[in-house]
């Protein structure tokens, strides 16, 4: 699958990462899935032609469009988009979750999560179920505060 950066729009394909040449928003065909406009988010020079990525206006399907050097179509692929990655010296790893703010832990953790993290954290009893909700939830709480949480 081939993967789009949703901040600066570079393409990552065949392990390299192409820069957009444009950023214009133009009408470049229809969906296969529900037959609405497809809306272009950049463009991109590769060698024997150009490279497209579309979202469409319908079902906000993303794809990836094909064209040769004359701009005749070749084909399409499916296309992820995705936040970017943060440097590994970005994200802090939580050396417990005791030593994290409240204030953050309660913005993405319910109650009965925090008190099972924690009674885990310190080896007493806890509701394995709680723990497993709040281990689904470790991801966004990395992506919104940049701390990483392994308990």
């Amino acid at each position: 699958m081939y993967r789009l950066d949703r901040d600066d729009r570079c393409l990552f394909f065949e392990g390299r990462k192409v820069v957009p040449t444009s950023v214009e928003g133009n009408a470049v065909g229809f969906c296969p899935l529900c037959d609405g406009e497809l809306a272009s988010i950049a463009y991109y020079r590769i060698s024997g032609g150009w490279m497209v990525a579309a979202r469409c206006r319908g079902c906000e399907k993303p794809l990836l469009l094909e064209y040769d050097s004359s701009w005749s179509w070749k084909g399409e692929f499916d296309l992820g988009v995705a936040a970017p990655e943060k440097p590994a010296e970005e994200i802090r790893k939580a050396s417990g979750i005791l030593a994290l703010s409240r204030e953050e832990l309660e913005t993405v953790f319910t109650p009965a999560e925090l008190r099972d993290m924690e009674r885990c954290e310190r080896g007493e009893a806890y509701t394995r179920q709680n723990l497993y909700r709040a281990r689904a939830k470790y991801d966004k709480f990395e992506r919104l505060f940049g701390v990483r949480i392994d308990i």
